[in-house]
């Protein structure tokens, strides 16, 4: 397979996310464009697996934690999960 180059630039990335990518970068041992590739590379890798795993194999960890859970504690574990994200 060729190898096509590409240039990225976060020319519109505001100053305190761009502070904050470097910041990450540096955390995890990368620097900010070779973290943004791994991002990059992971979000594409996650993408393949969804769109090549069955829903049934996707959801089995969801059907274990629930296992025996009722529409009732569902509906609060749902609802609980909806306030934390807001």
């Amino acid at each position: 397979m060729a190898l096509m180059l590409t240039e990225l630039r976060i020319s519109d990335l505001p100053k305190r996310q761009a502070a904050a990518l470097k910041r990450k970068a540096r955390r995890v041992g990368l620097t900010a464009a070779d973290y943004v590739k791994q991002l990059i590379s992971d979000d594409l890798a996650l993408d393949r697996r969804a769109q090549s795993t069955p829903l049934e194999e996707l959801a089995a960890p969801f059907r274990k934690a629930l296992k025996g859970a009722s529409e009732g504690d569902i509906a609060q574990i749902v609802a609980a999960a909806r306030r934390r994200r807001r």
